[in-house]
């Protein structure tokens, strides 16, 4: 069962991909914008910290059970993005845009889907919905 508070949480980190794949585009999904522009690099540098902070409320149940992000290296993010962000790699970030936040964006997808089954079984089974009607 994911916690109402896991929920909400995917749901910012969510939004965040999303805001970080709608800035790609914007900036024609070009590294050498990324290199050259630094608006670009600090727009999308924001958005990866706010994923890492958001990632740090996590439940530890959440984050066992959906072992399959390396969720240490996501919190890790904030520490390098606040105290080393004049040394980011730019392959580096550029990697992590491309393939990682992809990955995480589905993984979003998939918890959040899941969440809503959940909560739909839930009114389904809840109290007065358990059996058949009598009368």
């Amino acid at each position: 069962m994911i916690s109402v508070r896991d929920t909400n949480i995917i749901i910012r980190i969510d939004r965040y991909c999303d805001q970080i794949f709608e800035a790609m585009s914007w900036y024609e999904n070009s590294i050498d914008v990324l290199k050259t522009n630094h608006l670009y690099k600090d727009g999308i540098a924001m958005k990866f910290q706010q994923i890492s902070e958001l990632s740090q409320h996590l439940t530890n149940e959440f984050t066992r059970e959906h072992g399959s992000l390396p969720w240490q290296s996501i919190k890790g993010l904030r520490v390098v993005f606040a105290h080393r962000y004049e040394t980011l790699n730019y392959d580096t970030m550029w990697e992590t845009m491309t393939v990682k936040i992809p990955e995480l964006k589905l993984f979003c997808t998939d918890i959040l889907a899941l969440a809503k089954k959940q909560t739909l079984n839930l009114s389904d089974n809840g109290p007065g919905h358990g059996g058949p009607r009598m009368g």
